[in-house]
């Protein structure tokens, strides 16, 4: 990622330093640790200064930086506290400056206040992206393959617990086809199915806010189905997605987000695409299957046409999260 700092120019830099106060460490010092209040940004005069976290009895270094560098201002940025720790490899000299100094100085110099605003955005838009399992914008042909383990005591007992046919287990041939019929043909855009205890939860474009939640065994009653999930072509089903998108986006609120979170969710909003009618169709065939491994069976799975991702949570109360291509491969590795 690129420093906030690395667009200023030498004269700018120059600048700011002059603002700061000069400290010396020796080798081995500590210059602040991980979960301290952000009060100050460095530039390294002379030395090297190990950026590094620490995690139980262990350091983890993330980089070592030398003479000409800086350090230590996305946390004054956003007001926050440290999420690593700084201290001197070797006698090092620095200019710190003070946070309250620097943002007076950015106040002062309006040019390079622009400068670091921008790359303070861009910076958090990284950060959102990086941090979430799976980002606002789906996977976008992204592999993936996530793997979350789950309660010790539950899959250590997994082997052992006797199964039982659930009413989802007894007419999952029926209901393969209707959870297809449902995203490709009419409303829906997500289904949750809750394979052990027969509850059905369903998301519509109707009420795109809400669960809707219907028992198993009425879902293969033709009548039903004709009831509650009108038909609407796939496509038309996007485009009524991709208008919701447009309206959030023209939203007076939407002005009103952090500029990093309008930059990401305005992408997403101008170039979602639902994922192909063909993965929607070969994912859903291939429930059976998962629920049918002798010992890790599936317990609950979720499918969406807004996002190409699968989340599957297993008997072992661990949950996979997969792409659409990933899916495949897991199958085969597994069944």
């Amino acid at each position: 990622m690129k420093s906030l700092l690395s667009e200023l120019t030498g004269p700018e830099l120059e600048i700011a330093k002059a603002r700061g106060t000069q400290r010396t460490y020796a080798a081995g010092d500590l210059i602040f640790s991980g979960g301290d209040t952000a009060d100050a940004i460095y530039f390294i005069e002379e030395g090297l200064v190990s950026i590094f976290v620490a995690e139980f009895n262990t350091k983890q270094e993330i980089q070592a930086i030398g003479p000409g560098e800086f350090f230590g201002e996305m946390a004054v940025f956003n007001k926050d506290r440290r999420t690593a720790s700084a201290a001197a490899k070797k006698d090092t000299r620095l200019r710190s400056i003070a946070k309250d100094e620097f943002l007076d100085f950015l106040l002062t110099e309006r040019h390079i206040a622009e400068k670091v605003h921008a790359l303070l955005t861009q910076r958090n838009e990284e950060l959102v992206l990086k941090e979430k399992l799976i980002d606002s914008t789906g996977l976008d042909a992204k592999h993936l393959h996530i793997g979350i383990k789950g309660d010790p005591s539950l899959r250590e007992t997994a082997l052992f617990r006797e199964r039982y046919e659930s009413s989802v287990d007894k007419a999952l041939p029926q209901l393969v086809a209707v959870f297809q019929d449902l995203l490709i043909n009419r409303c829906a855009y997500r289904i949750n199915i809750g394979f052990n205890n027969g509850e059905i939860r369903i998301s519509t474009i109707l009420d795109p806010f809400n669960d809707e939640f219907h028992p198993a065994n009425r879902l293969i009653d033709e009548t039903y189905i004709e009831r509650h999930f009108p038909r609407i072509e796939y496509e038309r089903k996007a485009e009524v997605i991709r208008r919701v998108f447009g309206a959030l986006r023209a939203g007076d609120f939407f002005g009103e987000l952090p500029e990093h979170l309008g930059n990401i969710f305005g992408r997403h909003y101008e170039t979602w695409q639902p994922i192909s009618k063909e993965e929607v169709t070969k994912t859903i065939a291939k429930f059976p299957d998962l629920r049918n491994i002798q010992n890790y069976y599936v317990r609950n799975a979720t499918i969406s046409i807004i996002k190409d991702a699968i989340h599957m949570q297993f008997n072992c109360d661990g949950a996979h999260i997969v792409s659409a291509s990933d899916y495949q491969r897991f199958l085969q590795e597994n069944l």
